[in-house]
């Protein structure tokens, strides 16, 4: 491995420092608009011969399509972020995937357009659940949605909101079954999506992670491998919420059933799972 790898950057790509200097003189305009427009969706308004693309209002909104909205207004608060690099916080990381992906994906082989569809039928509510409970999106892995709560934001009570978001997500479904059967109907005969969830909590680094050149605001470590493996244990046991130990453990009051303690794949250690009892035993015992 090249030893560029270990040493401090000098100096930001081209791109961060363009980025970098849009986003001081968007705050400054913030900073002097009225307050009826220093929302979300129109705080970049380009001022007379200043052009962010083909205006302000046009960059803001593209950009919050690839950027959660909590890491747009950590960047306005600090443009100088925009760095890689990262920082230790205590998060909450959920992953939600749907279930018989595989046999949608052959049952559509002919039309792949229509499986984007149906992704996207599935991913824009469950994005819309997680920014309602404070979450911030870190990438859609195909049928694969991850997030975290606790960051960049500060929350305290950040376990319970993913939880709070996982049950919404759950309840979700049948809506986005019946919608997934309408839009298709006369040209396939779908089976009923499922979801699986797994939630873990701990200690992450949080920040701009990737290279120089390209990087994206996300969440590493231990906990969100834990997670990850905890999800996946949601098709083999045929249970659809699983939480790790330590989101279990703040969260006394709800009443989690535990599942059993498991070596996670990948892992030595065994870890705990839980679920809630309402969401019945699973399917065999675990060893």
């Amino acid at each position: 491995m090249s030893a560029m790898y270990f040493e401090t950057p000098r100096a930001q790509p081209t791109l961060v420092g363009q980025i970098t200097t849009w986003l001081r003189r968007a705050a400054r305009r913030t900073a002097a608009a009225s307050a009826s427009r220093a929302d979300s969706t129109s705080r970049f308004v380009a001022t007379p011969g200043e052009s962010v693309g083909a205006c302000g209002c046009c960059a803001d909104r593209a950009l919050a399509r690839y950027v959660s909205p909590q890491v747009i207004d950590r960047l306005m608060a600090d443009p100088d972020g925009l760095s890689l690099g990262g920082e230790t916080r205590d998060v909450t990381v959920l992953f939600a995937d749907l279930r018989g992906f595989t046999a949608l994906a052959e049952a559509l082989k002919d039309n792949p357009r229509r499986l984007n569809d149906l992704i996207n039928a599935f991913l824009d509510p469950m994005t819309d659940i997680v920014l309602a409970h404070g979450g911030t999106i870190d990438k859609y892995m195909g049928d694969c949605v991850m997030a975290f709560w606790g960051a960049p934001h500060d929350d305290p009570d950040h376990a319970r909101h993913a939880f709070e978001a996982a049950q919404a997500m759950l309840l979700a479904m049948d809506d986005i079954n019946r919608r997934v059967r309408t839009a298709f109907a006369g040209e396939i005969d779908l089976p009923t999506i499922g979801l699986g969830i797994g939630i873990n909590s701990g200690e992450c680094v949080v920040g701009n992670l990737g290279s120089r050149k390209r990087f994206d605001y996300s969440v590493l470590g231990d906990p969100v491998n834990i997670a990850s493996r905890i999800e996946g244990l949601c098709k083999i046991y045929n249970i659809p919420l699983l939480v790790g130990e330590e989101t279990a453990r703040r969260l006394p009051d709800l009443g989690l059933a535990e599942i059993g303690r498991i070596t996670l794949r990948g892992r030595s250690e065994k870890q705990w799972v839980f679920s809630l009892g309402a969401l019945g035993p699973p399917s065999e015992p675990f060893q």
